[in-house]
C-alpha cells in the first residue's frame, strides 16, 4: 500500500514539476526590459533546475514499478512580474510540502536514498520560493 501511494505522490509531483517549468519558461519568455532582466534569468535558471527534478521523480517512478502519467496543468500564466512572484513562491512553498511528505513516504517504505533526494528537493524550493520573495521586497 506505501509503494501505491508513493507511485502516486510521485506522479503528482511530476505533474507539478512538468507544470512549474512549462510556466517559467513562458513567463521568462514574456519579461523584456533592462529592469528585469534579473527576474527573467532566475526564471530560465529555474526551468532547468525544474526540469532535472521532473527527469528525476519519472525515473523513480519507473525503478518503483509504476508509469509517469502527464497532466499539467496549461492555463496560460500571469503577465504581470509581482504576480509571477507571488503565486511561484506560493507554489514552491507547496512543492516543499510535498516533497516532505514524499521523504515520509519513501522512508516508510524503505527507499533511503529516495528519501533524502526528496529532501534535498524540498531544500532546493524552498530556496526558489525565498529568492522569489526576496525579488518581491
Amino acid at each position: 500500500m506505501a509503494h501505491k501511494e508513493l507511485i502516486a505522490g510521485l506522479n503528482e509531483q511530476l505533474n507539478r514539476e512538468v507544470t512549474t517549468f512549462l510556466r517559467y519558461m513562458l513567463q521568462a519568455a514574456s519579461i523584456k526590459g533592462a529592469a528585469n532582466e534579473v527576474v527573467r534569468e532566475l526564471y530560465l535558471e529555474e526551468v532547468k533546475d525544474e526540469v532535472g527534478h521532473a527527469q528525476y521523480l519519472a525515473n523513480q517512478i519507473v525503478m518503483l514499478g509504476g508509469t509517469p502519467k502527464l497532466a499539467p496543468d496549461l492555463t496560460p500564466p500571469p503577465t504581470e512580474i509581482p504576480v509571477m512572484l507571488e503565486r511561484d513562491a506560493a507554489a514552491e512553498e507547496a512543492d516543499v510540502k510535498n516533497y516532505v511528505k514524499l521523504a515520509e513516504l519513501a522512508e516508510k517504505a524503505g527507499f533511503y536514498s529516495l528519501k533524502m533526494q526528496m529532501e534535498e528537493q524540498a531544500a532546493d524550493e524552498d530556496e526558489h520560493r525565498h529568492e522569489m520573495r526576496r525579488l518581491l521586497g
